[in-house]
């Protein structure tokens, strides 16, 4: 340790300068654009009574110097980690992580349950959210993402999970990979710090191409095939909600699509595989609240707006392509760019053009360089923009009175800020 003041007790570690916390410890991450080491006095300002550094710092004030803060941050999470007794749940899969995460944390009905906060999913997040956690701490539902190779093989070794779900595996970021084969890898290094083997695996049964690959583990399955392990019985779509039959019981959802009924059936699965965790599923779903601009329905003065802006991969395109289908009024379909699909790109924009015609989709506004695809196959009213702002400008002499509007795409396309000026515009009822 550096620096000559004297230490007291830890409350809280921060990856934040901003954090006004008492007697915390900054820890900070050099990303792209920002240097966290830039506002280390900052931290102390704010309260921080020892950081970690990669840097020699010209300061009285105590630090401990490490070669890698992110690194450091991990191996701090997982020492803090032994000091707790609790179970350690990780999702992970393709699409559906964080709907799953927030149903099955709605449905726990245990004091002590932390889960993921928002989508903070990532090598910085995780570590955050187990910082969350305290004696009291009985339950931690973490959400684990990735973008590459390797990813998930750092998280579950930090975590250790004493329990997995894996919710599907499809062909998202599939630019940032070789082939398909390599993105179901990828997903399996969730298992790498699996703690206990014997504790069964939680998998989408339905994609086989994953469970052929996950012989000799022990795994339960749910999904549409009757061969699964838990399977519905009967389904019915609507606008706004799915009703879902199992085990001779109707559950009614408020979520939209086939992904919704993906995300509850993982979590039934689960529930009922677990008993030792206390859960009420009819109390949960009452209380469930959906994850923002993902298929959030929104009624406005004169539209409605289906809100998934967040982000888009082919599988969610789909599905939220299959949500605008069920309304009656004009169907809009306001879509941008999906991202890191390489060289499949064109091929995977190709088809949700087809199925833009399929579902019988009246109007398709287009926008990006990759969504000039959508166009081409489009047979129905439509309109390109090569950028948003441009879309923008004119998207309110395009849209009319009662139509269902689908915002849509990749995050970095931002069509959540087009989200927003449509609500601004209409204003909420």
């Amino acid at each position: 340790m550096n620096g000559s003041s004297a230490v007291s007790e830890i409350s809280a570690v921060t990856t934040d300068s901003r954090s006004k916390i008492e007697n915390s410890l900054f820890v900070p991450l050099k990303g792209e654009k920002f240097d966290g080491h830039d506002f280390i006095n900052k931290a102390y300002e704010n309260g921080a009574s020892i950081v970690l550094s990669a840097k020699e710092l010209d300061s009285s004030k105590p630090y401990i110097r490490v070669d890698d803060t992110l690194f450091a941050l991990h191996r701090l999470s997982t020492e803090y980690l032994k000091t707790l007794n609790l179970r350690r749940v990780c999702i992970t899969g393709s699409t559906g992580k964080t709907t799953t995460k927030n149903l099955l944390s709605a449905c726990i009905r245990e004091e002590g349950t932390i889960a993921t906060e928002g989508n903070t999913n990532n090598l910085i997040g995780v570590p955050q959210n187990i910082f969350r956690c305290g004696r009291e701490t009985k339950n931690v539902i973490l959400e684990m993402g990735m973008n590459m190779k390797g990813e998930l093989t750092a998280l579950s070794d930090i975590v250790k999970p004493t329990h997995i779900i894996i919710t599907t595996v499809n062909n998202s970021h599939i630019g940032n990979f070789a082939s398909f084969e390599e993105i179901i890898n990828a997903k399996l290094e969730i298992l790498s710090g699996y703690s206990n083997r014997e504790t069964p695996v939680i998998v989408n049964g339905d994609d086989s191409h994953v469970t052929e690959r996950m012989k000799g583990i022990n795994i339960v399955t749910f999904g549409m095939n009757g061969k699964n392990d838990f399977h519905p019985e009967d389904i019915t779509l609507m606008k706004e909600k799915s009703e879902i039959k199992i085990n001779s019981k109707t559950y009614s959802i408020g979520i939209p699509g086939m992904g919704g009924v993906y995300s509850f059936l993982a979590v039934f699965a689960f529930l009922k595989t677990f008993a030792e965790f206390k859960s009420d599923i009819e109390k949960g779903l009452s209380e469930f609240v959906r994850p923002q601009s993902r298929l959030n329905i929104i009624p406005l003065r004169d539209i409605t707006l289906i809100d998934d802006s967040y982000n888009a991969s082919p599988a969610s395109m789909q599905n939220a392509i299959d949500v605008l289908s069920r309304f009656s009024a004009r169907r809009v379909a306001l879509l941008s760019d999906m991202l890191e699909l390489g060289d499949e790109s064109k091929f995977l924009h190709e088809r949700v053009g087809e199925e833009l015609n399929k579902k019988s989709i009246d109007v398709l506004v287009a926008v990006g360089k990759e969504a000039k695809t959508y166009y081409d196959i489009f047979i129905g009213e439509k309109y390109y923009f090569e950028e948003r702002k441009e879309m923008e400008k004119k998207i309110f002499s395009i849209l009319q009175s009662r139509d269902a509007v689908l915002v849509k795409g990749s995050h970095s396309t931002m069509m959540n800020e087009t989200a927003k000026l449509i609500k601004e515009n209409y204003n909420a009822l």
